[in-house]
């Protein structure tokens, strides 16, 4: 006769007696290893503002400066400091999307090396440490170029912009 624990002992292992197999939580929660790194880079890439190769990022912040009234000296200031810092993003930027292409491939195995997963997430957030390093630095040096009053107005321009204005959902995107 057959007792409830040797049947749910057998429905752990994976039949060939190799012990328990992993639940569909662990999986899942392996898989969004990379979705979250993912999210972490995009939000400090987006708040470079200068700091990018042009296009939105250089739109977005000239927008938020002629919004807080920034002169155009002040402009060309901020601008000369994040392109002072593009030879230090550029390669932080790059070894942060070679490293989540290595997680992905580690975690789309046939067999998920779980020490090379690990490793990957530790040089991923020294990775993304180091970006956010750069950027404050960034962030903070464009601060000390604007008034009060206009660090002020850009705050509120970007906290609108992510949801957290007022009226907007402090807990969107989050």
């Amino acid at each position: 006769m057959e007792t409830n624990q040797t049947r749910s002992s057998e429905a752990a292992s994976d039949g060939n007696g190799n012990g328990p197999r992993p639940s569909r939580r662990r999986w899942w929660a392996l898989l969004a290893i990379p979705v979250a790194l993912g999210a972490l880079t995009l939000g400090a890439a987006r708040a470079q503002g200068f700091g990018g190769g042009g296009g939105f990022r250089k739109e977005r912040m000239e927008h938020l400066l002629s919004s807080a009234g920034a002169t155009d000296a002040q402009k060309a200031q901020i601008q000369a400091i994040w392109q002072g810092l593009r030879p230090e993003l550029q390669p932080l930027r790059k070894q942060e999307a070679d490293i989540r292409h290595q997680l992905g491939q580690a975690i789309a195995a046939p067999t998920i090396d779980q020490a090379k997963v690990e490793q990957l997430r530790k040089q991923s957030m020294q990775t993304v440490d180091k970006l956010s390093a750069v950027v404050t630095r960034g962030m903070l040096a464009s601060a000390q170029i604007l008034t009060p009053a206009q660090r002020q107005t850009v705050l509120q321009q970007i906290e609108q912009h992510r949801g957290h204005g007022p009226g907007g959902d402090h807990d969107a995107g989050e």
